[in-house]
């Protein structure tokens, strides 16, 4: 009978930001300087430039318990939930901070300590100085660790689409997480256009590998049916060492004769046959967000193959294919369509019934659409999948029908129609400016009453030919009636003449105080 398993939180991993998986190759090499002790040699150095220093040491006196929040009688199950937590707080990838990297590989040291059952009891009985063994004497630090190798395992894998490679881009081999490749299962999910917008719901069968409840993973018929390589000496991997002008150069590489396993099974479980798994199914209900994209990723946690060693299951990661729908393309979080409409439509405005993912509905064509114009139908797009209450737009782009044959009415109709366009558009605006450029003539012809007397005083320069007048346009203009030149003439000669009249009198009067004193 077929297990059954539902995933109530699935995280969506968006594929514009997801890596292409790499697998890691069967064999490292790098330099080591002679002085370094034979732990070490085993251990993955980062040599790229780029890349972070993969071992670390852990300063002496560190409190590895304070450093996970557990106390000293934490289980093994506190201290891995609090390492899980911790880790991805401070991971590197998710946490900017200055410091952060120092944080992740503290914990990652006090996780290394405090999860193995022999390092933990020296570590409860004899502090750091119980650790010191494994560097041959050295009084000055802890066992070194790799930080994002046991990330890796603990998690499987990296950020990345099937784990595996850190930073130094293949230049080391982690063995551990050669053993976590095959515990993630990838499984390709096909979806209607409307489905990845709308969001469904799926019920899908998956095989994965589980332990084989036969011999408990071990491969074998029984414990004494399981016996130490030889070649390797139970370490799974061997190393090479050639001296070079730089040193010794030693390669580490995976043990031939037991395929890394570090044991040779001598009489192999019958059912499993020698394999330590077996193949088995199961069904699940998988909910698919709504709003996500084609070549989109989700992750499911602990649904993989499961590790005949430690028992730990890998994830599942189930790819989406979304397929096309004919007559609407999408880009981001809208929709993208093609309407044809007849020029008389475009001239006028209509309503015309367009397809959306919703179904028919109609579409109103504003009057004066100009072909390439674009037309929407708002939130009837895509919605995000962060947040769904926020929705794209349905863009209709327009393209305008001209018709290649016409009818002799219809032909004479759009004839009448373009003379009458022509008609207007010529006559209209040459009229008023005509009437313009007369009333503004008729206003330069006659020289206003001030200025001819301003002249008669102070005869005009004859060379100003030109003089300036401005109009308030919200005031109407009325043609404003010239006296006669004549009258003007008399008028001004009569103020002339009694002005000098006036200043005859005045000075008559003045003289003649002037004897009488």
């Amino acid at each position: 009978m077929a297990a059954m398993a539902r995933c109530p939180s699935i995280p969506y991993i968006n594929p514009a930001h997801s890596s292409r998986h790499q697998f890691p190759q069967p064999n490292a090499s790098f330099f080591l300087p002679p002085t370094l002790p034979n732990f070490l040699r085993v251990r993955r150095c980062g040599i790229s430039g780029g890349s972070r220093r993969r071992v670390i040491t852990m300063a002496a006196g560190t409190d590895h318990y304070s450093t996970l929040n557990v106390n000293r009688n934490a289980t093994l199950q506190e201290i891995k939930s609090s390492y899980r937590k911790l880790a991805r707080k401070y991971h590197p990838d998710m946490n900017k901070n200055p410091g952060a990297e120092d944080k992740f590989k503290q914990i990652s040291a006090a996780y290394e300590v405090l999860s193995d059952e022999e390092k933990r009891s020296a570590y409860d009985r004899f502090g750091e100085a119980g650790l010191e063994g494994d560097f041959n004497g050295s009084q000055d630090t802890s066992p070194g660790v790799d930080p994002f190798d046991l990330y890796s395992a603990f998690f499987g894998g990296s950020d990345g689409f099937f784990g595996g490679m850190g930073e130094s881009g293949g230049m080391g081999f982690d063995f551990m997480n050669k053993r976590s490749l095959d515990l993630d299962i990838r499984y390709d999910l096909r979806l209607s256009f409307e489905e990845a917008i709308f969001g469904v719901k799926r019920e899908i069968e998956v095989s994965y590998l589980e332990t084989c409840d036969g011999c408990g993973g071990t491969g074998a018929k029984s414990s004494n049916a399981i016996k130490q390589c030889s070649s390797c000496d139970g370490k799974g991997r061997v190393m090479s060492s050639q001296r070079t002008p730089f040193g010794i150069m030693s390669q580490v590489s995976t043990c031939s004769k037991c395929g890394g396993e570090g044991k040779i099974i001598t009489d192999k479980c019958r059912k499993c046959i020698g394999n330590g798994r077996l193949m088995s199914r199961k069904k699940m209900d998988v909910v698919v967000p709504p709003g996500v994209s084609d070549r989109a990723t989700m992750r499911i946690q602990g649904e993989g193959n499961v590790d005949k060693r430690s028992g730990r299951a890998g994830d599942l990661f189930i790819v989406l294919q979304v397929d096309e729908k004919r007559g609407i393309r999408r880009e981001g979080l809208n929709l993208y369509s093609n309407i044809n409409i007849d020029f008389t439509d475009a001239i006028l405005g209509a309503t015309t019934k367009v397809e959306t993912v919703e179904g028919t509905m109609d579409l109103r064509i504003p009057a004066g659409t100009q072909p390439g114009d674009t037309v929407k139908l708002p939130r009837k797009g895509v919605p995000d999948t962060d947040r769904p209450s926020i929705r794209g737009d349905h863009c209709f782009v327009v393209k305008v029908s001209i018709p290649k044959k016409l009818s002799e009415r219809e032909r004479k109709l759009v004839e009448e129609f373009s003379s009458l366009r022509r008609s207007s558009s010529s006559t209209g605006p040459t009229e008023t400016r005509q009437k313009e450029h007369s009333f503004g003539s008729e206003l330069r012809k006659e020289p206003s009453l001030w200025h001819k007397m301003k002249n008669l005083v102070r005869p005009e320069d004859s060379r100003t030919k030109f003089g300036t007048m401005s109009l308030n346009p919200s005031l109407p203009l009325r043609r404003m009636k010239v006296p006669e030149t004549s009258i003007v003439l008399s008028v001004l000669a009569l103020c002339v003449i009694t002005s000098a009249v006036a200043l005859v009198q005045k000075k008559g009067n003045r003289s003649k105080q002037k004897k009488e004193t």
